[in-house]
This record gives C-alpha cells, structure tokens and sequence, in this order.
C-alpha cells in the first residue's frame, strides 16, 4: 500500500512538472552600429541589424532565446525554408545561463519558420525574407492603400514628417553644413552594402560634389531607381514590402515598437546617441544584455505586471499608452482620464511610444494630447512645453482634496500613487489646508517644465533621453542648474532655500541644503502618522500602533507619501514643498518655525517706472513677467525715433532690471517701451545733465 501511494504521488508531481514547465521566449535581437562598433574582442556583432521580423534579403538576422530557468540543451531548428534555400545558422553566443543568441542569413526571400527547443519545451519565431520597392514603387504602392480613411491616411501624416524629407534637405544643403556620403546610409531605403535586397545601395548614384537647392530634383531625374527609395520612407520602419500587398501574416509586415529599429540609425555610435541615453534611464539601470546596462523606461516599470492590467497600462505599458491616446483618452463619471477600453498586450517603453513616427503634429513628435490633473488642472505644451508628455503619466491618480481626507481610502495603496511629479512641480491638487500655497517656477521657468533641467546636456548616463539627474557612480548632475542658478555646488544636497533670510527650516539649528531640509520636516510629520511593524509610514486599516484614521491623519499621510514618492525633496517645487509640511505638521498638532514663503513669480505683466527719474546719466528700468517670453526694450525721443535698444532676447518668467547709461544722449524727455509676445507698455523718463 505505502509502495503504492508513493507511486501515485510520483505521478502527481510529475504531471505538476510539466503543467508547470520550463517557459521559453524567441525573439529578435536588434543590433545597433554603436553595439558592432564597440564589440572589438569577439566581434560577434559585426553588422547592425533593426530587430524586425520582415527584412531585407540576406539581412543578418540575430534572435534570442530566453528560458525561466537554466538552460540545459537548447537547440535551433528550421521548421520551413523558401524552397531551394541553403540557409544556415551561425555560431552561438551565450549571454547568461538563461539565454543563447544565434544568427542566420535568409539567401532566398521567403517564410523562415525557426524553432528554439531546451528539453520538452519550445517556441517558434517567424522571419519573411523580401526585397525593397519604395513607398511609391512596386506593383502595390505603399500610398494605394495607407492613404485612405481606413489607414488614417498616414501617407500624408508621414509626408509632413522629417523623416520623409531628410535625403532632400541633405541633398539641397539644408540640414547640415557637413551633409556627406556617410549620411545617405540612414537617409535611404533599403541600404546595405552587405544585402542584396533591392535596397538604394544596389541602383546606381553617385554622391554629388556640391550641396544647394535643386540638387534634390537633379538627382531624382540621373537616378530614378535610386532615388524611389530616398528618404526615410515606410519601408525603413517596417520592412520590405516585396511580399506584403496586403498580406501580414508570417511576418509578411510588420509594425514594432522595439526601440532595436530606431537604434538602427539613431544610435550611429557618434553624435546619434539616443536609443543609448535610453539605455541608461530611470534609476535601476542594471540589467546587462550583452549590449550595455538597460534602465528604468528602456526596460519598463512594472510592465510585466501593471502593464497587464486595465487601469495602469496607459502608464506602465507603450502599446497601452499607444492605445490611450488613440481611444482619445477615455475618462471616467467625473470626467478625469480613464483606462482603455481595450488591452493590447503589454510592451515596453520605447521611442515610438512618446515619439510618433506618422505625425508631426506636435513638436519632435510627440503623441502628447491635452490632459489634466485628478483636480481638472490643465497640462498641455502650450503651458508646459515638451515637459506636458513627461507630465502625462508621472502624475497622481487622485483628486486629493476628496480622497486625502477620507478615512475609508486608507489601504495598502493609499496616497498620489507612484511618479506624482507634475503635481509638485506645478504646485496643483493638494489636500484642502484652506490655504492657497505659494509655488515656485520651475514648471514655467525654461519653457518646458521636466525636459529644461532632465534632459539638459548630451552624455550618456545624465540628461538626455536618459533623464537621469545622477550617474551610475551617484554624482549630481548639477551642471543642468546652471543655465539658471549658477554654481549650485557639487551635489543638489548643497542649494540652500532661505525663507525670509533663513534657511534651517526643520529648525535643528543647521543651515543645511533644501533636500536635508526636507527630509527633517518629513521626520517631523512622520512622528503624527501611523507606521507599520518595520517603522514607515502605513496609512491602512490595520495599522501596527493603532493610531485611530481622521481626515487630518489621512491629509497628513497624503502630504509625506506624496512628497517622498516625489523624489526630489525639494527641488522640484521649494515653495510649494515646505508650504505643505508646514501645514500638515502644524494641523496634526505640531509647531514649525518657518513662515509660508512667497513664491516669487510674478502674476502679470509689467513694466514699472524707471529709477531715478529724473536721472543722469544712468537709470534702471524694471520688469516682471509670469511667464517665459521674448522681451525687448527700446528707447525713443519724443518724436518716436529709436534710439537704444537695452534689452533683447528670451527671458524666464520672474523679475528683471536692465540698465540705460545715457551719457551721449542731451537733457529731455524719453520714453522706453517694453514688447513681448503677450503684452507692449510704454513710459515716460527724464534725462537731466
């Protein structure tokens, strides 16, 4: 009996082992020039390749295959071939014990379907092999079909694109004073020295030995094959379409959000740098894949979870946010941003998904439609420039004057929810302290809000499309608070804010930096708050001390997790930041010694009357403006002749002074006149020598 139970429970487990197998995945592996470029020891990359499954003949492809657990035999097989292929695999390359690499060049267009097997478990790839014709060209054109309302007529959204004149600018000296053969490679259809596949390398052209308008048209008319693929056409995104005409499946066409595709170009291993400024963002960048350290955005936050899940894949999948966009942003009862109707699949965050390949409708092409905060705060590009895409998903979830004072929101996942920044930075939905709080102007300061200070400067680990503030190694990227603060020292920890002269705001008796600041406050409140067997802060029902939930507790508790889930500690907001702890602490109970700040941004235009007045022969002349504008400042006689200009140029919102020496000009009556892009004033002054 004993033998037979054991047997049986042998058998249970057994069947458990393979319902709950080994998981493999197979994939493409896209290969940028940076990456062959860099590759000096084994070489094993040595031809960059886009990622997609429809290439060009005797493209090179490379795929991966990736187990859950180690891999004990894999082996690659072609399941079908194009008849009469002699298509072989090349070496392997393991990058882990989870996942092997291997290579094959398709020598006949045609299906490639391939098999990647470790034991009982497997997984098939598909790769079609076809040549290149232009959008234009071919026996089915691109623009027959994808110009019509069915395709949203994205011939013509991709003719307004920069992407669809590049070769033409280059050619007719527009783009660049060093526009040259090595150009063309990335500016055309097809290219590849090493393929035959019909590309714009395998048609006659010949570089021309000057640049200028015209040369675009000359070209057109010396190489008409050549030229049918100039430009960086549809073709160039989503493979050939030799054997497409309407045909999509095994991979006869293909649309990718794989940031592989645009490293293809943008990532040329000189000054194209993106795809690997990319690679470097978001805080845990630290996944290594043979290619370089892969960061928060470039490999997704969460996106195997929340991406998955109705509510949060607009944020924490591309295609989600894809789709959001496309459904013209459902909302909800009260009229704020909803979940999709549909779920795509969940796919990482990648160019395409903030940058829209078919339209230029917004700058750089950005997908960013108008959005708002949980309290219907406004965010659009023309109150936040290019920041208003960052804006889109690093923002709370909640209409905080509601939700932070009610008791039975308290839970597990109580507060503004993960990446709450454009509501610091703008200084915007709040829990109600009956208080209208001050706010400074980094949101409005340079014109476009996230993007002036994240993406300042062009190295690979800071600024950038990495928009990392620190580097791998911890250092500060101070340097991008320089345009408008100067000197601010060697780490962010050491800007001082000073309220009415002071700046030890948590009042431990140091003058410490803002962020130190900050941090002491926050201990401060945490003293009114609950916390959780380990010590933190836990706004549930089941708190570890019991401190019984109030609406105070629960504004209190909104204001902690919402500044430290901020995590800038300041800097995004100063004013806007202490304001907030002052009046939570203060409202649970407690004492602060600092004063509400003045935010300092002007609420209007204005021009004010110079001083002295009368002068001689220097005076001063103030402004303020509320927002980043063009400024200029003229002087005229008293017969509206200009004399001087003072001031020209782009200023940040704030208050400014210019000075006028007038030491050529005789006794009398001037006027000086101020014109920005929203407002003119003028006023009168008295010169006496």
């Amino acid at each position: 009996m004993k033998k037979l139970v054991l047997l049986s429970l042998s058998l249970l487990l057994f069947g458990i082992s393979l319902t709950m197998g080994q998981e493999l995945n197979v994939k493409t592996y896209g290969i940028s020039p940076r990456d062959v470029a860099r590759d000096t020891v084994e070489m094993y990359f040595d031809r960059a390749y886009n990622g997609l499954m429809n290439v060009g003949n005797e493209t090179k492809v490379f795929l991966e295959g990736k187990s859950d657990e180690t891999l004990n035999n894999p082996m690659w097989s072609f399941l079908m071939k194009p008849a009469g292929s002699n298509s072989t695999f090349g070496a392997t390359k393991d990058l882990d014990t989870n996942i092997q690499l291997i290579t094959f060049i398709p020598d006949l267009m045609g299906t490639y379907k391939i098999e990647f097997t470790d034991g009982a478990s497997s997984e098939i790839i598909i790769i079609n092999s076809a040549e290149y014709f232009g959008v234009e060209g071919g026996v089915i054109s691109c623009v027959g079909c994808h110009n019509t309302g069915e395709w949203d007529y994205k011939f013509d959204e991709w003719s307004e694109t920069g992407h669809a004149t590049m070769l033409e600018r280059g050619l007719n000296g527009t783009a660049s004073d060093h526009y040259g053969p090595n150009c063309i490679s990335c500016h055309t259809v097809g290219y590849d020295t090493d393929a035959n596949n019909n590309g714009f390398d395998d048609f006659p052209f010949v570089f021309p030995d000057s640049l200028y308008p015209g040369v675009y048209d000359q070209m057109m008319a010396l190489y008409p094959e050549a030229m049918a693929r100039a430009n960086i056409q549809c073709e160039s995104c989503h493979g050939p379409g030799g054997n497409h005409y309407g045909i999509i499946s095994n991979s006869k066409m293909v649309s990718q959000l794989e940031t592989d595709n645009c490293a293809w170009c943008h990532d040329s291993g000189s000054h194209h740098i993106f795809p690997e400024q990319w690679d470097h963002s978001g805080e845990d960048a630290t996944e290594y894949d043979g290619r370089g350290f892969h960061g928060g955005h470039a490999v997704g936050a969460f996106v195997e979870s929340a991406g998955t899940r109705n509510g949060c894949s607009p944020c924490h999948s591309g295609s989600g946010y894809i789709q959001w966009i496309k459904e013209g942003r459902p909302v909800n009862s009260l009229g704020l941003p909803s979940a999709t109707t549909t779920l795509p699949e969940a796919t990482n965050i990648s160019c395409a998904v903030c940058h829209d390949p078919h339209s230029d409708a917004n700058a750089h092409q950005l997908r960013f439609d108008d959005t708002q905060l949980g309290d219907g705060t406004t965010i659009s590009m023309e109150l936040y420039g290019t920041g208003a895409q960052c804006m889109d998903c690093h923002r709370s979830r909640r209409y905080a004057v509601e939700y932070a004072s009610d008791p039975d929101n308290a839970s597990s996942h109580y507060g503004a929810h993960h990446g709450p920044q454009a509501d610091m930075l703008i200084g915007a939905n709040a829990p109600d302290y009956g208080i209208t709080f001050p706010t400074s102007p980094h949101a409005i300061a340079g014109g476009n809000a996230c993007v002036d200070c994240h993406m300042e400067g062009h190295e690979f680990e800071v600024g950038g499309h990495s928009f990392n503030m620190n580097d791998a190694d911890g250092n500060d990227h101070v340097e991008a608070c320089a345009p408008c603060h100067g000197n601010v020292g060697e780490t962010f920890k050491d800007k001082k804010y000073y309220i009415n002269g002071n700046a030890d705001l948590d009042g431990n008796g140091v003058a410490e930096g803002l962020q130190l600041e900050v941090h002491g406050l926050l201990e401060q409140l945490s003293e009114f708050l609950p916390h959780d067997e380990d010590g933190n802060v836990s706004i549930t029902e089941d708190n570890a001390d019991s401190l019984a939930l109030t609406p105070e507790i629960m504004r209190g508790g909104y204001v902690y997790m919402w500044i430290d889930e901020d995590r800038s500690f300041g800097i995004h907001n100063p004013a806007f930041t202490i304001s907030l702890l002052k009046a939570a602490i203060e409202e649970l109970g407690g004492v602060t010694s600092i004063d509400y700040p003045d935010s300092g941004v002007p609420v209007e235009y204005k021009l004010s009357q110079n001083y002295p007045n009368p002068f001689n022969p220097t005076t001063t002349i103030e402004f303020s403006i509320p927002e980043q504008s063009n400024v200029r400042i003229a002087i005229y006689d008293a017969l509206g002749n200009q004399l001087d200009v003072v001031y020209d140029g782009l200023s940040n919102a704030g208050s400014h002074k210019v000075t006028w020496v007038a030491n050529n000009f005789a006794t009398g009556i001037y006027f000086y006149r101020m014109e920005t892009d929203n407002f003119m004033e003028v006023k009168k002054m008295l010169l006496m020598k």
